[in-house]
């Protein structure tokens, strides 16, 4: 098989989404608003993570649970940037995703409603499918559609991890809780999601070192914990670390964390140390919130950017 046909990283995505991005000067509850154009474009956290790794270089895999009234739609998305689609259908139309941009006020208004029910016999079907593609990294990312269990991204890990896969796990709430036995080898959850899970708070940063060191602890050989434009937790072997990202002109922060976890696959892809992980993602994350937002497709944003945000971003050794 070609490298083309089995790319050597998979992103999966259990509950895509087409985002519908309205902009509007600012949104008046309860009465008609006008607005500018309005933007319709297949999404999800594990395909936002496959567009950032091709921007990146890195060809993916880009799988999941897909609506089979949207394939065609997410394979003319996929294709152009060199990803290759591989959904396992299921009956029904993937979710929509109402992203209201107020230009005025520079905030977003998510409004995110529950996609189409997945089977047991779905989840199997996809685990069947991943391990014939054998990925060395696979990014399970986002949440989980209505009829699987919390054990679901738990379930998925174990047939991966009988290929020899490396699971890099972007989930919250029960089903993250559920999938850290299963051994991911790396967990990025942010400050709030960190703290939700250990049910505690973590108001500065010698709580949240310690939290990261908790999570090592369990077996997990690396933990990155987002802190929005403060930066972020990078407890990875044989270094913890703190990255700030340069300053940047924030125009969203929708995808931040995506463009994050691309980062860091393509990190452990390409073999990096601690530090030039930590740099290559900040950058990532950093380019993701600063990007043109009103250019077709949110805007993707430079590789030159991402070097150049990258090599400005502060790392300090904890």
């Amino acid at each position: 098989m070609s490298p083309e046909a089995h790319p050597r990283i998979a992103t999966v995505t259990l509950s895509p989404a087409l985002d519908l991005t309205v902009r509007l000067p600012s949104l008046r509850v309860g009465e008609v608003n006008r607005a500018g154009p309005a933007e319709l474009r297949p999404a999800g956290k594990g395909v936002n993570v496959s567009v950032m790794l091709a921007v990146l270089g890195e060809a993916s895999l880009a799988s999941g649970l897909l609506g089979e009234g949207d394939l065609a739609a997410f394979g003319a998305f996929l294709r152009p940037f060199g990803i290759t689609p591989d959904f396992v259908s299921i009956p029904g139309r993937c979710r929509i995703n109402v992203k209201l941009v107020e230009t005025g006020a520079g905030q977003v208004t998510d409004i995110n409603p529950s996609g189409p029910e997945a089977s047991a016999a779905s989840l199997e079907a996809l685990g069947d499918r991943l391990a014939q593609h054998a990925p060395k990294i696979a990014v399970l990312a986002g949440s989980l559609p209505p009829g699987l269990p919390p054990g679901a991204w738990a379930e998925l890990m174990a047939m991966l991890a009988a290929a020899g896969t490396q699971v890099l796990l972007d989930s919250s709430g029960p089903a993250f809780d559920a999938a850290l036995a299963a051994g991911p080898a790396l967990v990025k959850p942010n400050r709030a999601e960190l703290a939700a899970l250990l049910g505690r708070p973590l108001p500065d940063r010698d709580a949240l070192v310690a939290a990261g060191q908790e999570l090592r602890d369990r077996g997990i050989a690396r933990v990155v914990v987002s802190d929005g434009g403060e930066g972020a937790l990078f407890v990875l072997p044989g270094a913890t670390l703190w990255a700030t990202p340069p300053k940047v002109a924030l125009t969203t922060t929708v995808g931040a964390g995506d463009a994050m976890v691309a980062g860091l696959a393509a990190a452990i892809a390409r073999g990096l140390d601690a530090e030039a992980t930590a740099r290559l993602a900040t950058g990532c994350a950093a380019a993701a919130v600063s990007r043109d937002v009103g250019a077709p497709g949110g805007g993707v944003p430079l590789l030159a950017e991402i070097e150049r945000l990258s090599a400005q971003s502060r790392i300090e050794r904890l």
